[in-house]
């Protein structure tokens, strides 16, 4: 697609009424993605907050670690209130469920691990990186969806809370398969800041108050995957308390 035609196809969406993403294909086959502010009613802005300030966080974030050199889709075109984006290939959460048992979903997963070290090493955090906000093109692992970035979360703390929310959501997603969990971690260990997987023990320590909760939500909701995680990820981060 020439830069001609893509500005045309991006016009053309952007005279419609607005959605929050949408997917162009180019002649070519290629695939993009056209980001734009959320329009949301009152109520949903109480619920998930102000949608153009999630906007210009995620469009921060992409700068921001693009000039770190952390992996992320590269803004292609935008303006006030969009921004284009090329494919990065499948989300890891998608990778799992359509090929868990090949061996390049592991590699990608490590190769995430690794991103996300890198990240951290660079004084940044990511503010939720679950494995369907990372995406693999076979190559490299990048992160996306980045609404909840924000270049004042350098702490230690922020990085461990990105380590917590990586393995509850993993939990969440594959309680009884670890392997891409322990892939990811595995190279996160070998690419983040020496202690930085003891930061995230010992904020585990002071999260286990969550632990009789979880028990207590999954009495009345069975299925709820984000609570039954919950024991299960404060038991694997304990064990980097120990130094496992």
């Amino acid at each position: 697609m020439s830069g001609d035609d893509l500005s045309h196809k991006v016009d053309q969406v952007l005279a419609e009424p607005p959605r929050r993403v949408t997917r162009l294909v180019s002649e070519g086959g290629r695939t993009w993605w056209l980001k734009r502010v959320e329009h949301l009613s009152l109520r949903l802005r109480l619920q998930k907050g102000d949608p153009s300030r999630a906007f210009e966080a995620e469009r921060n974030g992409l700068k921001t670690l693009a000039q770190k050199g952390i992996p992320v889709p590269e803004i292609a075109m935008e303006g006030a209130d969009y921004f284009l984006l090329p494919d990065a290939g499948p989300t890891l959460q998608i990778l799992v469920e359509e090929a868990a048992d090949d061996p390049g979903t592991r590699a990608a997963f490590a190769a995430a691990g690794r991103a996300l070290g890198l990240l951290h090493w660079a004084g940044l955090s990511h503010g939720r990186p679950a494995p369907r906000d990372i995406c693999w093109d076979g190559t490299t692992a990048r992160f996306i969806d980045l609404e909840r970035f924000s270049a004042a979360h350098r702490s230690g703390f922020w990085q461990a809370l990105d380590i917590v929310i990586f393995i509850q959501s993993c939990y969440g997603r594959w309680p009884d398969d670890p392997r891409f969990l322990d892939a990811a971690l595995e190279a996160y260990r070998v690419n983040a800041p020496e202690d930085a997987l003891a930061r995230a023990g010992r904020l585990a320590f002071w999260l286990g108050w969550l632990k009789p909760m979880a028990r207590l939500v999954t009495r009345f909701k069975p299925r709820s995957r984000e609570f039954r995680a919950i024991p299960l990820t404060l038991a694997r981060l304990a064990g980097f308390r120990r130094g496992d």
